[in-house]
């Protein structure tokens, strides 16, 4: 990561003051100044313990990112953190980014693997999006896990796993 300049210093703060308006004047600043240095704080600002309108400002803005040079930062974080509750929104803000996660296959398939139906339907678009994109060896990675994992599996997500497997397998 880079050198963190002043103004990052300074939304750093903002972000970490415990007043909303400074906060949201923070985040609609690197909202347009797309600063990639400050997804790492932003990142750790989505827990239950951040104000909601902030939360949603967060995730909001990672689904607008536009920087493909991001998604290795977002992928570590997504397979480093846990983010509990608020992971489906998470995973939804990286497919609607548009970028592409290929080569972070296995991570989305670990999330589809041992999320909740919700983060798993989340994950299984990022997959469909991304899996024409990748390499043979990401690709056949991914087919691997998944089918060594078919036994974690909840019944719930039995449906979705096999159409899932299909897709990936397909292509």
């Amino acid at each position: 990561m880079d050198k963190i300049s002043r103004i990052e210093k300074e939304w750093i703060q903002s972000l970490g003051s415990g007043n909303s308006d400074l906060a949201l004047t923070a985040l609609y600043e690197i909202r347009n100044a797309g600063s990639m240095n400050m997804l790492p704080y932003l990142f750790k600002l989505i827990h239950r313990e951040t104000p909601r309108d902030i939360r949603t400002e967060i995730l909001k803005l990672l689904g607008e990112i536009k920087w493909q040079e991001a998604v290795s930062m977002i992928a570590a974080s997504l397979d480093e953190m846990d983010y509990g509750e608020y992971l489906p929104a998470f995973v939804a803000a990286c497919w609607q980014s548009g970028l592409d996660f290929s080569s972070h296959l296995i991570i989305f398939a670990r999330l589809f693997i041992h999320g909740d139906y919700i983060t798993s339907l989340e994950a299984f678009t990022l997959l469909e999006e991304s899996i024409p994109n990748a390499t043979d060896h990401d690709r056949l990675e991914c087919i691997r896990y998944i089918r060594d994992s078919e036994y974690l599996v909840q019944d719930e997500k039995l449906p979705l796993f096999r159409e899932m497997r299909k897709m990936i397998e397909s292509i």
